[in-house]
This record gives structure tokens, sequence and C-alpha cells, in this order.
């Protein structure tokens, strides 16, 4: 009966609630996302635009770019070295890639990816160049085709993804995104499955539910995602990335600190990260965790505003407990994935087999589990005695309303049984929260309690229409047998003779 309480009951959908928000802050920060809004931030966006379209084509990336060094490719697909222009004009582009003093082509041996509507423009250009003798080791202009790429967006689509709540940079956000929604619903069916195949479902019933859930913290992860990134392309999200950056920094003064922001920075990226590059990523995982996390919370929460405020199903004060309790959970499983993250990624980085990758990754989801059932725990028994759940309530309520039932109707053990057969068929969460309705315009147990009986006595009616007919006895059978109940033997009387 308590098989669909509210959300931080269920252990599995919890664990994906505290998993979603460390997990999109770190795909988050696998972009440049914290630069969209600077001045030529449509040029980060349009190297993270090339390489989500290179891998999603199956193409192995190394993002070389973050590194910064000079006239360095931007990333590698493939053994590939490819370099990212996009400027407002085809001849601003193009001459963005030739050196200034010299006019000579500045990315020898690299591809010149150009936005996707300049690219024939682009190539006549870069023709050109290569007859003037501008391109080292090229003296073929039909080669250029064959040095310029066209990019996966437009210049305008680059500028409009480049900033917060338009149609390109949500769709941009979505097919981003996408990655980290089907990396959860595989973690979501996993876990369910386990859970469902330990509750004693079986495999078809546990491959169903589990693919219903893994479904609905895709649902959940994209859109939290998507929301998450929207806010990070605000200043306000650059200031406290900036704000953290300093706390970070005093956190890595001392030498615990300096191995501790350096592991959560190398279990992040899954490579080794030194000085001030791993203050910086740290200081905005912290960042996009505390965005993520908020999100988190609103998205988890709205259903329950909606039902309380629209539906008047659940509680007002049930809302505040899910908020606090799952507020508490996420908080807490954030917490343990840093801690989680830094130790896997020692651990992975001293074992050749696992390496730092694989260890960050354990280690944050082992950390996950570990902080947020102690987030949830805790936030449930400081709240549990000052605010009773909906749904117990409910089936306090329900227990009395079968119990009146039994007794109305008499109900023989065996039947008694088949009663809260129909009844754990029955009930569920929506089950409960109709209940909750029925009484809450006046906020009278009493018409809930009479709901649940009148849900059931029709069971009761068809329960008691089985029953084999009875006769009463002949009036000297009765007379027989209150004679043989008076013998002094079944009295248990001394008998006189003997006396």
């Amino acid at each position: 009966m308590h098989d669909n309480l509210p959300l931080s009951d269920r252990t599995d959908d919890a664990f994906v609630i505290w998993l979603i928000p460390p997990e999109s802050a770190r795909r988050l920060e696998q972009l440049q996302i914290s630069k969209y809004h600077t001045e030529g931030g449509h040029g980060f966006v349009a190297e993270d635009a090339g390489v989500f379209a290179d891998v999603v084509r199956g193409r192995r990336v190394e993002r070389t770019g973050i590194s910064n060094s000079v006239d360095g490719p931007d990333r590698i697909a493939n053994g590939i070295a490819v370099q990212t222009k996009y400027f407002q004009t085809p001849q601003a582009t193009v001459n963005a890639a030739f050196d200034p003093a010299t006019g000579r082509y500045r990315y020898q041996g690299q591809m010149l990816e150009v936005p996707a509507d300049q690219y024939d423009a682009c190539v006549k250009l870069f023709q050109e160049k290569i007859a003037q003798g501008k391109v080292p080791g090229v003296a073929d202009p039909g080669e250029a085709k064959n040095i310029v790429r066209k990019g996966s967006i437009t210049y305008k689509q680059a500028r409009n993804i480049a900033q917060a709540g338009n149609i390109d940079s949500i769709l941009f956000d979505v097919k981003t995104q996408s990655i980290t929604s089907g990396y959860l619903f595989g973690i979501s069916f996993a876990v369910d499955f386990a859970w469902r195949i330990w509750k004693g479902d079986d495999p078809k019933q546990a491959i169903r539910g589990a693919i219903r859930s893994g479904i609905d913290a895709g649902n959940q992860a994209l859109i939290i995602g998507v929301l998450s990134a929207q806010a990070l392309r605000t200043p306000a999200a650059a200031v406290g990335a900036v704000v953290l950056r300093d706390g970070v920094r005093s956190v890595a003064s001392t030498d615990l600190g300096r191995n501790l922001v350096q592991h959560i920075a190398a279990g992040s990226l899954g490579k080794a990260v030194y000085g001030a590059a791993a203050v910086n990523h740290v200081a905005k995982l912290l960042r996009s965790n505390a965005i993520t996390s908020a999100v988190s919370l609103a998205v988890v929460t709205a259903p329950d505003v909606y039902h309380a405020a629209i539906a008047g199903d659940i509680s007002w004060s049930q809302v505040a407990k899910n908020m606090a309790i799952n507020g508490a959970g996420i908080a807490a499983g954030a917490g343990g994935w840093f801690a989680g993250v830094a130790a896997g990624a020692t651990i992975g980085s001293a074992v050749p087999i696992i390496g730092t990758a694989i260890g960050g990754v354990i280690g944050g989801i082992c950390g996950i589990i570990i902080g947020g059932t102690a987030g949830d725990r805790g936030a449930r028994m400081v709240l549990n005695p000052f605010i009773q759940d909906d749904s117990d309530r409910m089936i306090a309520l329900l227990q009395d309303a079968i119990g009146a039932l039994a007794s109305d109707y008499l109900l023989s053990e065996h039947e008694f049984a088949e009663l809260m057969t129909e009844v754990q068929r029955t009930v569920s969460d929506s089950w409960l929260r109709d209940m909750y309705r029925k009484g809450s315009s006046g906020g009278s147990d009493v018409d809930r309690r009479q709901f649940a009986y009148d849900s059931f006595e029709e069971a009761c009616q068809r329960i008691v229409r089985r029953r084999s007919k009875v006769r009463l006895p002949d009036p000297d059978q009765v007379l027989s047998a209150v004679s043989d109940a008076l013998t002094p033997d079944s009295l248990l009387l001394p008998n006189r003779e003997s006396c």
C-alpha cells in the first residue's frame, strides 16, 4: 500500500534526483558556457557546437582549445586538427585566420571551420589567399575546399545561442543536454529494475516499470539541464564563479586543500589538472552545482505545488515537508559527489585498469548515494515528529474504514484476506490523493474515511454474496442441544451420589 508514496520515499527515484544536479553541472562545465555572455562569446558557442556535432557523428574528439595555446587547434577530431572562426562577414572570418603582420595563414596543418552560411564565400576567399602564396605549403587554390570546413551552425545562430531566452539557444541546450538525459535514463533504468526485482516483481513488470522511471528521469534531467544552461548564460552566474574562485583559491593555498581541489578537477575532467586551471574548474563546478541544485529543487517541487494549489489533493504542509527533504537530499548529494569524485580520482589514478576518469565517476556516484541518503534521512528525522505525511494520514483513515467494513459485514479471516487483496490492488498514490481531495474543502477526515469505506463496500458485498446459505436448525434440534448443555457433566457440576 505504500508502493507509491511521495517521491522522496522511493530510494531509487530519490537517487536520481540527487544525481541530476552534479551530473548536469559536470556536463555543462564541459562546455564553455560561462564565456557565452562575454564579448565574442559566439566564438565559444561555435567551438562547442563543432565539438557536439563531431561527437554526434561518432568522432573521437579532444578539446585542445581550452588550453589557450598560441595558434593551437580548438579541437582534434579523429586526428584532424580544427580551428574555428566565426565573424560577421566572410572577409572578417577568413582574415582572422591570417597573421595581420605577415599576411600568412596562422594555422598550418589545421582545418578552418567557418559559419555554415559563409562557407561558399570563405572557400573563394581562401582560394585567393592560396593564389597569393599566403598559405605555406599549399599552391593549388583548389585545395581550399579541403582546408575550409563548413560549421554546424550559422553566424546568426551562434550569436543567438550565446544569449539566453531565444529559440536557438534553447534548442542548442536541448541537443547538448540530451546526452546527460540519455545517461541518466540508463542509470535510472538499472537502479529501478533492480529495486523492482528485489521487491518481487517479475522481469517483464520490472522492465516496464524501469522504462517508465527511466523516461521520467531523462525528462527531468533534460528540463533541469536546459533551465540551468539558460541561467548560466547570465552575467550573475559569471559573478558567482568569480566569488567562488576566491574561496577555492583560499582552500588551495594549503597542501591539503590544493590536493583536494586538483583531485576534484581531475575526477570531473577525467585527466590531471593543476594550479589555476584546477581552481577555476572547481569554482565553476561549485557555481554550476548551486544553479542546477536550485533548478532541480524547483522542478521536483512544482508538481507538489500544482497538487496543493490547483488539484487540492495534498496539503501545503506536505509540500513544505517534501521540499525540505528533497532540498536536504540534493544538497547533501552534491556535497557527497564532490567528496566522492576526489576520493575516486585519487584511488583510480593509482589503479591502471580503473584510471582517474572511471574512478571519479564511480566515486561521485557512491558519494551521491551516501550523502543524499544521509541528508534525506536526517531531514525526515527532524521533520517527522512535527509534520505527518498526507499518505500516512490517509492510510490510517483507510485502516479505520477497513476495520469498520470487516465489522459491519462480519468478515471471516479468509474473507478479510480477500478484501485486503482488493485494497492492495486499488490503493495507489493517485487514489490516496483522491481520498485527500474528498475532505480538502472542509479539511474533514470524516469525509475521507467515508470515501475509503464507500470505495470497498462493493467488494465486501461481492464477498458476502459468495457465502453458502445457512438454514436455521429445527426446534427439536435446538432443544436437544440445550438439554445436552444443561447436563451435570456439561456444566461440570459435582455428582450428588458421590458426595
